[in-house]
């Protein structure tokens, strides 16, 4: 692992890396972008620009951006951790050469990374004051993997880390720890545990205020010959989605052996988002009690899904927030009145807020 330090200087590139598409989403030109078009009483603006296919985003010391992104084709290993001050526009490389970096988090003086195959630790010495990451330690190496990313990470009330696993599950013997979501502890890396399983591809994750764990889900190409929907789950522990035998609301997959028997003991998902959405962040909305704001890649928008609470599970009524954008990745609440939004296709990073909070119209022009 190359690590180095450079100071760039709000620098726009010319050409914006792919990324990483999951499987089944079509691909879609950076071009004729449009606008972003929000409900009434919200604004935008553009808060970075010039980034390589951004992926997770972070909050880190002193109030900075913490971004992971390709910079380049999504398998080349050219990705990066970069840092940046939304003040100033200043941005540091403090990782680079990395393969398919989609998940970053920052957890007790460290810096981790999913990538490909691997989750990997940096300590973080002198990184504010020099922009440099520590050594690159891969804490678990050779997951399970299916062609797809493993997703993002996410930190826990109790200090440990979420992230999940997608790997084999088709027909014969499952890959050993696929379509698994799984809790570690910085303490003892090498002893995750598994928080929920059955999960297709767990891309994103967050916490609520109230603790509650949620988790988008991508589902397959064809199940029973038609693409099935994507999925919002409200994560409980030890829960069987149901993946590979069961999808959607606990809806027998025929060719992959499942029986309504064995969906009927699967926990059904929240909300449903049509084929091919690529649900790759949740968040908490910053504005408005039970609701969640998902990011849909293959739609180009952001969805609002609004939670009504049954037992230990939730229904959501699903309707579009913010639309316009080409391949929104990823969402961070960055204080208790914005959300940033990474675009991976134009590797810009929006700002959206209540309108009161400063000037400029509902609209933005993203061309």
């Amino acid at each position: 692992m190359k690590l180095r330090k450079a100071l760039l200087a709000c620098l726009i590139w010319a050409v914006i890396a792919a990324g990483c598409v999951p499987a089944g989403v079509p691909a879609r030109q950076a071009t004729g972008a449009g606008s972003l078009r929000l409900p009434p009483g919200y604004g935008a603006d553009v808060a970075v620009e010039g980034l390589q296919a951004p992926t997770q985003m972070t909050r880190g010391p002193q109030g900075r951006l913490w971004v992971a992104q390709m910079a380049g084709d999504e398998n080349a290993g050219t990705g990066q951790v970069m840092v940046v001050d939304l003040e100033s526009g200043e941005r540091n490389v403090v990782v680079e050469g990395l393969l398919k970096p989609t998940g970053i988090a920052l957890l007790d003086g460290d810096l981790w990374i999913a990538t490909k195959r691997e989750l990997l630790r940096a300590s973080l010495e002198h990184v504010d004051e020099e922009g440099v990451a520590g050594s690159v330690e891969a804490v678990l190496s050779d997951l399970p993997f299916d062609g797809r990313s493993n997703g993002t990470l996410t930190i826990t009330p109790e200090r440990m880390l979420v992230f999940e696993t997608s790997g084999a599950r088709f027909g014969g013997e499952p890959t050993a720890g696929s379509a698994t979501l799984w809790r570690l502890d910085p303490a003892k890396p090498e002893e995750p545990e598994a928080l929920a399983t059955g999960l297709k591809s767990a891309y994103g994750h967050a916490f609520d205020a109230a603790g509650r764990l949620w988790v988008t889900e991508i589902g397959a190409d064809l199940v029973n010959g038609v693409a099935p929907p994507d999925e919002l789950n409200l994560a409980a522990a030890g829960a069987d989605f149901g993946w590979p035998q069961c999808y959607a609301a606990q809806q027998p997959a025929l060719n992959y052996g499942g029986t309504q028997v064995r969906c009927l003991g699967t926990r059904s998902p929240v909300a449903l988002f049509a084929p091919h959405a690529a649900p790759t962040s949740v968040v908490a909305s910053p504005w408005e009690p039970d609701t969640l704001l998902v990011a849909l890649r293959g739609k180009g928008e952001i969805a609002r899904v609004r939670v009504d609470y049954a037992g230990d599970n939730a229904r959501g009524e699903v309707e579009t927030f913010v639309s316009g954008l080409i391949r929104p990745q990823h969402l961070l609440a960055w204080d208790e009145d914005s959300l940033l939004v990474s675009d991976q296709a134009t590797g810009r990073v929006y700002r959206i807020y209540p309108a009161q909070i400063a000037p400029g119209d509902e609209t933005i022009g993203t061309d």
